[in-house]
């Protein structure tokens, strides 16, 4: 016997001035129901969120309908929070310099005694309830929410919602609340969502990781320019379908094809005995035009040796050449001097300037060569911005926009082009689609190949196994600070790389496919 459906979202347009950013979308979430929802930047996931949250309202003729009964058009948060609505976004909503306690009780306020006096105790022993029932009880409730880890944070804004005060809550959407998170701490958060689930919530998923989509979801809903492609059961569809539903062409081009460099290429950058804390006598050899990739798992080492080598972080002891001569980076100034580049992991903290524009963050490193006399000249300046907009495809193409209002692989593209444009002897790529959407990925694939193709030697650091299969002509595996197997040619699969990931003991086979370390 079908149950009601905890959701169910009928005919629902929203347009904007000159804009259509939803079309006649419509789905259902069941009880106890993780619901994904995918689609490029754009297809209009944030605004459907943003309609049943009340932050936007609807085009005529929607409807809307939590638990059976209709919202009205147009509802609010607080309409949207008493149907049984609860939303959890990137920011997660915490305050860091309160605690966790203090955290769970904005909103509803405290529990008092004649009037005034507010009942610690007691509100300490109904957050650790809660907290216990999620499985977290080792998150203190004294704890300041700034001393968390992202993880407990974000179980701990989905854990706020469940509180007994407020209305029960049937329907929890999450908009990208894994993105800031190390892979490690992943397994938590999807644990805090399978507990919301068996309560009974209905819960929407919104992730552009697509192993997460299927890891946790039953129904997947894929949107694509504002409109709804379809609802399927997440069993009966592979990633590769998945994709090619997302982007709206087939799977072949996705991926550039990469054509393995001459072996007559001059050696770019060879690596001898390179130790770190972490990293423990790693040599490598690359050539110019060479895509190399790096990966294994988290704590292996491979961001380490991404700083080794542009100086970010001094090693302890090894030899580093480049092109043919022996160099010695201690600081990112010698690397950039050298014609290296760096694209670190986390571009919002250290990748970029957030409240700068996409102007002034694509010419940052350009800026030196267009004073003239102590004078700036600035229309050259924007001209150079301009270009590169156009020539990397960011989008929207507004150089005066600030850089924190993009999407993310609108970004990750600014912050590769500021580097790519210079085409670099050396450049080094840590995650470069991390948190990054289907579409923008390919785009930034491009990128990464017609980067290879002008001479520029690119090292790709990612966890990523399937992409940097395809986008790579040779792969080293790190585990515990060490390189243990280089893969290529027909032994270069995502198998033979987790097999080396977790594997404690380096290959022995001599094939040129598997170089043992």
């Amino acid at each position: 016997m079908r149950t009601q459906p905890v959701l169910t979202v009928e005919h629902l347009t929203k347009t904007f001035p000159g804009q259509v950013a939803l079309w006649d979308v419509s789905l259902e979430v069941q009880p106890g129901e993780v619901h994904g929802l995918v689609g490029e930047n754009g297809s209009g996931k944030s605004t459907l969120i943003k309609c049943l949250s009340g932050f936007h309202a609807p085009d005529a003729g929607a409807e809307i309908r939590v638990g059976g009964r209709r919202l009205s058009n147009p509802h609010s948060a607080a309409a949207a929070r008493a149907a049984g609505m609860a939303f959890i976004h990137q920011d997660l909503g915490l305050i860091p310099s309160l605690s966790v306690t203090e955290n769970f009780a904005l909103g509803r306020g405290y529990k008092t005694r004649l009037g005034h006096q507010i009942r610690w105790k007691e509100e300490a022993r109904r957050t650790a309830a809660l907290l216990d029932a999620f499985g977290y009880p080792t998150i203190q409730p004294a704890k300041l929410v700034r001393q968390l880890s992202q993880a407990e944070r974000t179980i701990v804004a989905i854990a706020r919602v469940f509180q007994e005060d407020g209305p029960p809550v049937r329907l929890l959407a999450l908009d990208e609340a894994s993105s800031a998170l190390p892979e490690a701490e992943v397994q938590r958060l999807f644990s805090a969502v399978r507990a919301a689930a068996a309560r009974g919530v209905g819960v929407i998923y919104v992730s552009h990781r697509l192993e997460e989509v299927f890891e946790l979801t039953k129904t997947v809903t894929v949107l694509r320019d504002g409109r709804k492609i379809g609802s399927f059961a997440t069993a009966d569809l592979n990633q590769a379908e998945l994709i090619e539903l997302i982007i709206g062409r087939p799977l072949e081009s996705y991926y550039p094809s990469i054509e393995r460099p001459d072996e007559d290429r001059r050696v770019l950058l060879k690596v001898q005995h390179l130790t770190g804390v972490r990293v423990r006598d790693v040599s490598f050899e690359m050539r110019t035009g060479e895509i190399v990739g790096v990966t294994g798992l988290l704590g292996s080492g491979r961001s380490e040796l991404a700083r080794l080598l542009f100086g970010a972080q001094v090693p302890v002891s090894g030899t580093v050449e480049l092109l043919g001569e022996p160099v010695r980076i201690t600081r990112p100034g010698d690397a950039i001097a050298r014609g290296i580049a760096f694209v670190p992991e986390d571009r919002r903290t250290a990748g970029s300037f957030r409240q700068l524009t996409v102007g002034e963050n694509l010419t940052l490193l350009d800026i030196r060569r267009f004073f003239r006399w102590a004078i700036l000249r600035r229309r050259r300046l924007r001209a150079l911005a301009s270009e590169l907009i156009e020539r990397f495809r960011i989008k929207p193409p507004d150089a005066d926009r600030h850089f924190y209002t993009l999407s993310g692989g609108n970004q990750q593209k600014v912050v590769l082009a500021k580097w790519l444009h210079r085409q670099p002897t050396l450049g080094i790529l840590d995650e470069p689609v991390n948190g990054v959407d289907v579409g923008a990925r390919a785009e930034i694939y491009r990128l990464i190949k017609a980067a290879a193709e002008a001479g520029s030697g690119i090292l790709l650091i990612s966890s990523e196994f399937e992409d940097i299969c395809h986008l790579c002509n040779r792969v080293a595996v790190m585990q515990r600070g060490r390189i243990v197997a280089e893969l290529e040619g027909e032994r270069l699969t995502a198998e033979h790389i987790i097999e080396f990931s977790y594997s404690d003991k380096a290959s022995t086979n001599s094939d040129k496919g598997v170089v043992a370390q």
